[in-house]
């Protein structure tokens, strides 16, 4: 997505080259959100936060902190789709807009963007390991207007940020779908995501086509009159 270097404000962050914060609700605002009514398409929207950045700062040096940021721009840019609008949207917090994006499909991305993240090292400093929080909501599911739709995946962020860290949360009030991060181990979701690459589908279609096969399992069982 192409953006004009000046609205009222500079539109592009001068460290990371991502859309700035008011340029990124502006954009929610009077583009995205619009046309996502207009067609009826969904939206989603995930606000991710660097885990211990004030840590790494401290013990590295604000330089060091500034390449990170830039490492995590980097890959946010490489994990999600052209028409996203991605914007570092404050200190150590970014976030990205996903339009025709179910809510399924965008955990799924927001999963490999946390991996992706967690993956990444640095010659100078061997030790540090990244991990990011993230909140992820979606229009219309959660939220009516742009307003609603932020407070929903900051909430959501909370609750990533509270129960653990190096996760991903949706809002309290959707309970369709499990946190993989909370409930699968490690080696399940490398396992899965290894699958996923190797037959050429989403995660998330794999991860449905499971839970088919274990409802139909349990048939017998759903099927039986409960007892009196």
């Amino acid at each position: 997505m192409r953006y004009p270097k000046t609205f009222e404000l500079p539109t592009t962050d001068q460290l990371t080259g991502l859309v700035t914060a008011a340029y990124f609700r502006h954009l929610l605002r009077e583009k995205l959100l619009p046309e996502a009514q207009a067609s009826g398409a969904p939206l989603c929207l995930f606000l991710l936060d660097t885990d211990n950045f004030l840590g790494i700062n401290t013990n590295h040096g604000r330089e060091f902190g500034d390449q990170v940021l830039i490492e995590i721009a980097r890959a946010m840019q490489n994990a999600t789709p052209a028409n996203a609008a991605v914007s570092r949207y404050g200190g150590d917090e970014f976030c990205a807009a996903l339009p025709e994006t179910r809510l399924d499909d965008a955990f799924t991305l927001a999963e490999e963007l946390r991996r992706q993240i967690a993956a990444i090292k640095f010659k100078k400093h061997p030790n540090v390991r990244l991990t990011v929080s993230l909140g992820l909501a979606a229009f219309p599911a959660h939220a009516k207007n742009d307003v609603e739709l932020m407070r929903e995946a900051d909430q959501a962020l909370y609750l990533a940020k509270t129960t653990g860290r190096n996760k991903i949360s949706i809002p309290l009030a959707d309970s369709r779908m499990i946190t993989k991060t909370s409930y699968y181990t490690a080696p399940q979701l490398e396992r899965l995501a290894a699958l996923a690459k190797k037959v050429k589908r989403n995660e998330a279609t794999l991860l449905r086509e499971a839970l088919d096969d274990l409802l139909k399992k349990y048939d017998d069982q759903l099927n039986k009159p409960p007892k009196h």
